[in-house]
């Protein structure tokens, strides 16, 4: 019995990519300095699996090593392989640019410094804060204050502060007017002698 033998691996599930420029290309355009170590590890992709893209130019990537790529760059799987030409296609529809993305990676990294206990008390008190923004947003008049032109919002926040600094000046005093008098009285009042 002979066996088929076949010079060339098969890469069962992978994308057969007709680019015009190698799958390596593309990824030298998405390094931006990194070293390819540092990019597996940003891309959670195997560091010998990234190395052989660059060594081997008719290597052709899984899907799910294009989709991890893809979502931390930030670029379309059809672009990676070539399909499309825009190296922003799929952040011009997500609207999110290379500076955000790196917002939300350093999210990711601090929260997942945090230690268990910690996180739940962050998602408590972040759940909590959106409870108590949605209750006041659901107060008609805080809707409608929110809905006053800028200005308006400006005079009032002014009047509004100047009316607390005489209610903290009001509140300095010891006693109210009247009582101020009365205890003026009982004091010089020669009718009242101690016991």
């Amino acid at each position: 019995m002979e066996k088929n033998v076949s010079n060339e691996k098969q890469h069962e599930g992978s994308f057969d990519s007709n680019d015009k420029e190698p799958f390596a290309n593309k990824l030298k355009m998405l390094m931006r300095g990194r070293t390819v170590r540092r990019c597996s590890e940003d891309w959670g992709i195997n560091l010998s699996t990234l190395k052989n893209y660059f060594s081997r130019p008719d290597a052709k990537p899984r899907y799910e090593v294009l989709s991890k790529i893809s979502n931390v760059e930030g670029v379309s799987v059809e672009w990676l392989l070539g399909e499309k030409d825009s190296f922003e296609s799929k952040n011009k529809r997500c609207g999110i640019t290379v500076e955000e993305r790196q917002w939300h990676k350093r999210l990711s990294e601090m929260l997942f410094l945090l230690g268990e206990n910690e996180l739940e008390a962050l998602t408590k008190q972040l759940t909590m804060k959106g409870l108590v923004t949605i209750l006041y947003l659901l107060n008609d008049d805080n809707i409608r204050l929110l809905q006053l032109p800028s200005v308006l919002k400006e005079q009032i926040l002014t009047a509004h502060q100047a009316n607390s600094a005489e209610a903290l000046n009001n509140n300095k005093v010891c006693a109210s007017p009247e009582a101020e008098k009365s205890t003026q009285l009982g004091l010089t009042s020669k009718h009242k002698k101690a016991v």
